[in-house]
Formats: C-alpha cells, sequence, structure tokens
C-alpha cells in the first residue's frame, strides 16, 4: 500500500499508528504544515524506512507562520519532498495570497538550484496560479497536485506540463472529482489519503486503506485490480528515483 500525501503527524496517536504503517504500507510519504513539525515528525519517524517526510508550510498557516519562512529555506537541502506546499485561494485565504505566490515561487527557485525536489502541492481555487508557476519555475523538481479541483482544461495543462496527481477516496464521491480522475493518465496517478483529513464511517482514512482508490480505478478503467497495483507500485518506483 502506497500514500503520497498524507499527515502523520496530525492524527490522534502517531506513535501507534507509525508501528501499523510499518507492518501494512510499502510507502508513505508524511506531508507536514510547518518547518517545525518537519523537524518533530522526522525525529519521530526516524529510522523507519517506508515513511518519508515532507518539508511543508501549509498556504491556509503562511501568513500566521511567516516568521518561519527562513527555517524551511534553510531545511530545503536537508529533505528530498516538499509537502504541503502551494496555494490557497479560498475566500478566507486571499488576503495572503501574495505572500503564498511569493513564498512557493522562492521554495521552487531555491529547490532547482539544488537539484529539484518531488513537491506535493495544494492547489485549492488557485489551479491556474499553480500552473502558472509550474510552467514558468519547474524544470528539474518533479510536482504532485494534490487532491486537485481544476477544471478539466486544466487538468490536460497539467498533464502537458508533466504534472503528477495524488488522488484520494474523496474523488470517487462527486462528478467532478470522478471526471478529473478519468482524464488522467493511469502512469502519472499515485495514491493518497490526506488523512486525517479525509474521512468514512466516522473515523479517519488510514494510510494502507487506498485500496480502494485501487478498487476504483480498476472498475473505471475495466482493468484488472493486479495490473492497477503494478502500474502504482511502477509509478511509486519512478518517483523515488527522482530523489
Amino acid at each position: 500500500m502506497i500514500d503520497f500525501h498524507c499527515h502523520l503527524d496530525l492524527y490522534k496517536n502517531p506513535l501507534a499508528l507509525m508501528k501499523e504503517v510499518e507492518k501494512r504500507c510499502d510507502f508513505v510519504l508524511a506531508v507536514t504544515t510547518s518547518p517545525r513539525a518537519w523537524v518533530k515528525t522526522s525525529q519521530v519517524f526516524s529510522g523507519i524506512g517506508n515513511i518519508s517526510v515532507g518539508l511543508g508550510l501549509h498556504p491556509e498557516i503562511l501568513a500566521e507562520r511567516i516568521q518561519e519562512r527562513e527555517l524551511f529555506m534553510s531545511y530545503i537541502s536537508k529533505c528530498s519532498y516538499l509537502g504541503e506546499i502551494g496555494v490557497d485561494g479560498s475566500s478566507c485565504n486571499r488576503n495572503s495570497l501574495s505572500m503564498q505566490e511569493s513564498f512557493l515561487l522562492e521554495v521552487i527557485k531555491v529547490a532547482e538550484k539544488q537539484g529539484g525536489k518531488v513537491m506535493s502541492l495544494h492547489s485549492r481555487n488557485a489551479s491556474k496560479k499553480i500552473l502558472q508557476i509550474i510552467e514558468s519555475e519547474v524544470n528539474s523538481s518533479t510536482p504532485i497536485l494534490h487532491w486537485f479541483t481544476g477544471t478539466l482544461n486544466e487538468v490536460e495543462w497539467a498533464i502537458s506540463l508533466g504534472c503528477w496527481f495524488s488522488i484520494n477516496p474523496k474523488m470517487f464521491l462527486n462528478k467532478k472529482g470522478i471526471e478529473i480522475v478519468k482524464k488522467i493518465p493511469l502512469s502519472k496517478i499515485i495514491p493518497e489519503t490526506d488523512g486525517p483529513f479525509t474521512e468514512h464511517a466516522g473515523r479517519p482514512y488510514m494510510p494502507w486503506e487506498v485500496d480502494i482508490i485501487l478498487d476504483n480505478l480498476s472498475q473505471m478503467h475495466r482493468i484488472p485490480l493486479t495490473e492497477i497495483g503494478e502500474i502504482i507500485s511502477n509509478n511509486a518506483e519512478i518517483l523515488q528515483k527522482k530523489l
């Protein structure tokens, strides 16, 4: 089982969860929401071979954590994955849009100078801006669009730019999400849960519960589940080789 966008540190009992992840998952990308959280999470999960920790500064809290900007930049050289980073254009975050864009541009420039990073990107209500930034700034880095909710034309644009997409179970619960997933080549899909922020049956999705994503992809494309599993495993290997 592969979960390429999960907030392991924000579950109720991360230490107990860590033991289950170690037993039940092939790989989990534990994204973080601030550089200080990255330090602590990296320490907690140190030595767990199937967990990597992404250096993040979530756009929704960037304005209140802007003092951590330089700290973030200083840590980029110490990590392979960046996430969760990006731009959030929701009404409650529009006052910080210019700050969000400036921060993301600086992060990408630093990452590019270091040979590129694998980036898990937040783009809620800002998909056009994110794609413009990717088009103009990204060369060596690998952008993964987390829970993409843009238009179908933007999906095509993102594909033309070489973007990857991490998809979660919630995307199969509405017409737009299904249309987006159908549009993405299987060779550019990687599973995510975005746990603990996605739930079913009154509890958060666990990192090993990405099997529902594979089941949905199998039904959508009328491809045997075993073949879908092989495609996803191969995709994960490709992404990890980019490091």
